[in-house]
């Protein structure tokens, strides 16, 4: 659900500290014995500020397009032969399928009827009145936490079909990296967009 996180003790350390490095999970460094409710809450407390961090950080373009490789779940994997466009939409159909089974669960969220996979150039996602869910075949080359945040986005629309306030406490209480997601979304979108299997 959240970007790679590293819990590491240290007796080097007194106080508790987080360490945000470019392309490196985030890193809570603790004393020895410090008990995971405590680190739970001072992560909780620090979030908007590891996610500020995080959207600032530089990154290189994901280098999509290479011979030979397929991408899932942000990770480079070899080609399979065969039709690749009609391999990447059976992988993505069965991934957000379950990605959408999971969080409903998880968010006790009923409505949605049905899953449709296309390639939409303007939006990732989209839910229909009807409980239609719809997403882009190219969440499936992200990060799975990056698919995650789409797939929980358009389950809160079965509560508040809008973008109002209330919809984002809803987002935000379901998903608390949503802006992390968000702002990965924001810079490597166009590539992803770009790529062509």
């Amino acid at each position: 659900m959240t970007p790679p996180l590293l819990i590491r003790e240290s007796s080097r350390v007194r106080r508790a500290r987080i360490v945000v490095a470019p392309n490196q999970p985030v890193e809570v460094v603790v004393p020895p014995g410090t008990s995971a409710a405590w680190i739970d809450g001072f992560v909780a407390e620090h979030r908007e500020w590891i996610e500020r961090r995080r959207a600032a950080e530089p990154e290189p373009s994901l280098g999509l397009q290479r011979d030979g490789v397929a991408w899932l779940g942000g990770e480079p994997r070899p080609v399979l032969a065969g039709d690749l466009a009609a391999w990447y939409r059976r992988q993505a159909r069965g991934m957000l399928t379950e990605t959408v089974e999971r969080e409903a669960a998880r968010l006790e969220v009923s409505g949605w009827s049905r899953i449709r996979v296309g390639d939409p150039r303007s939006r990732w996602g989209s839910c229909s009145t009807r409980g239609t869910l719809s997403f882009s075949w190219r969440l499936v080359m992200a990060p799975a936490w990056v698919a995650d945040y789409v797939v929980v986005h358009e389950l809160c629309h079965l509560h508040q079909m809008n973008h109002s306030r209330r919809f984002w406490q809803l987002v935000d209480e379901a998903y608390p990296s949503r802006r992390v997601a968000q702002a990965w979304l924001k810079r490597h979108g166009p590539e992803l967009h770009a790529y062509r299997p």
